[in-house]
């Protein structure tokens, strides 16, 4: 009975219960564009929203995606990126990279919340991907680069991935010293790993499901 009185209150309190496979949309907003040298092209981007393009080198510009607020986990789990190609606008390669903590930023070179050794001395992730004509309004996967894959954690698929959690932010930047010019729109996250709380539930529900078969 207890367990089940356990199990009453995390649904009675709105737990969030994400499991591999749920997915989140995260839009790329005005409000998150930082620096100069924008452009809009309205209705390009995904369901109709605006895609954003950054020519050019640049010091400070930064394109950010936020998972605050979003029902994604508050534990660390693995999920794989897209990015929707706008239908307007260049889709030069440009990496994408990860802020582990959010606004609160990431430690370099390691960063202690990203369960991953890395590579090259770091673990900070990036990962990066381009488009063409034929391939805008879909889905892209950004794969490659500096991302822990499947031999890192013994999954049965395999795949290049992120570890991220609830306020993790995502960002593309234009420090470098070649000119990158670049349209970008919402990305699409993939949860891979379970969360904590949902092996919680399968903890609690075991016993029950045990007792019943005998």
């Amino acid at each position: 009975m207890k367990r089940v009185s356990i199990l009453v209150l995390l649904v009675a309190t709105g737990m969030a219960v994400a499991a591999p496979g749920d997915q989140w949309i995260l839009p790329l907003e005005r409000q998150n564009l930082q620096g100069d040298g924008w452009t809009e092209y309205a209705g390009a981007g995904y369901g109709g929203a605006s895609a954003w393009e950054g020519a050019g080198a640049n010091g400070v510009r930064r394109a950010y995606w936020k998972t605050d607020g979003t029902t994604m986990p508050a534990s660390t789990e693995l999920y794989t990126i897209e990015f929707f190609a706008p239908t307007s606008g260049a889709g030069n390669w440009q990496p994408l990279e990860s802020q582990f903590n959010g606004s609160a930023g990431e430690t370099f070179p390691i960063e202690p919340g990203i369960p991953w050794v890395g590579a090259f001395g770091t673990n900070h992730q990036y990962s990066g991907g381009d488009f063409n004509a034929g391939n805008a309004g879909t889905w892209r996967p950004a794969n490659g680069n500096h991302l822990p894959a499947s031999a890192d954690f013994n999954a049965a698929s395999g795949g290049d991935y992120f570890w991220l959690k609830n306020g993790s932010w995502l960002y593309a930047k234009w420090d470098f010293p070649w000119d990158i010019t670049r349209s970008w729109s919402a990305l699409r996250l993939t949860q891979i790993t379970p969360e904590p709380a949902s092996a919680l539930l399968l903890l609690l529900g075991a016993p029950l499901l045990r007792r019943k078969s005998r």
